[in-house]
C-alpha cells in the first residue's frame, strides 16, 4: 500500500479549496421561489419643441452593484451609441457588446411594463435576497434620472408603487405568482 505525502502548499491548496467551496454553497442561499416573478411597470411622458425618445435602462443589481438582469433596455442603436454613456450607471455596469445585443429602439411616451423570472443575464437561477430594481432615464436636451430601489426577494409577495416628481412619473414593483 502506497502512502500519500502532501506538501505545505498542496495542504493548503486543498483545505482553502474546500472551504472556498463551502463557502460558496452557503452563500448562494436558498434558491428563487418557483412560480414567483418580479413585475416592474414605469411610466414616463414628455414631448414639446425639440423632444427626443428617451433613452431607458431597467435592470436588476446585487446588494453589491453589480448587473444581475437587464429587463429592458431602450436605446438607439447605430448612430445614437455616442449618446449611451447618459445612461450613467447602466454604461458603467454593462459592456457594450452586450448593450448592442439587447438594445431596441427608443421608446415614445406611455406605461411599460417588464418581469423578472429570477434569472440572471446567463440564464442561471438567482437565490433570494436583497437586490435593487434600477429604471434609469436620460433624454437629449432633458433631464437624467435615476429610480433605485432596494427589495427584499422570498416567500412573502409585495407590491409597492412609487410617485415620482420628473418625467419618469412612476414605478411599480410586484412581486407575486406568474400571472
Amino acid at each position: 500500500m502506497l502512502k500519500r505525502y502532501y506538501s505545505r502548499r498542496g495542504f493548503f491548496r486543498r483545505v482553502l479549496g474546500g472551504a472556498l467551496a463551502l463557502g460558496l454553497a452557503r452563500a448562494q442561499g436558498r434558491p428563487w421561489p418557483q412560480g414567483m416573478e418580479l413585475r416592474v411597470s414605469f411610466a414616463y411622458e414628455g414631448g414639446g419643441f425639440r423632444y427626443r425618445a428617451p433613452y431607458v435602462a431597467a435592470y436588476v443589481e446585487d446588494e453589491r452593484g453589480n448587473l444581475v438582469r437587464t429587463l429592458a433596455l431602450f436605446l438607439m442603436p447605430g448612430k445614437g451609441e455616442r449618446w449611451w454613456n447618459e445612461l450613467r450607471r447602466y454604461f458603467g455596469l454593462a459592456d457594450l457588446e452586450k448593450m448592442r445585443t439587447l438594445s431596441g429602439p427608443t421608446r415614445p411616451p406611455g406605461r411599460y411594463a417588464v418581469a423578472w423570472d429570477g434569472r440572471d443575464d446567463r440564464g442561471r437561477g438567482v437565490a433570494q435576497g436583497t437586490y435593487y430594481v434600477c429604471v434609469e432615464y436620460a433624454r437629449e436636451h432633458g433631464p437624467y434620472e435615476l429610480f433605485r430601489e432596494k427589495v427584499e426577494i422570498g416567500e412573502k409577495p409585495f407590491q409597492k408603487a412609487y410617485p415620482l416628481q420628473g418625467e419618469l412619473k412612476e414605478v411599480v414593483l410586484d412581486y407575486g405568482r406568474k400571472g
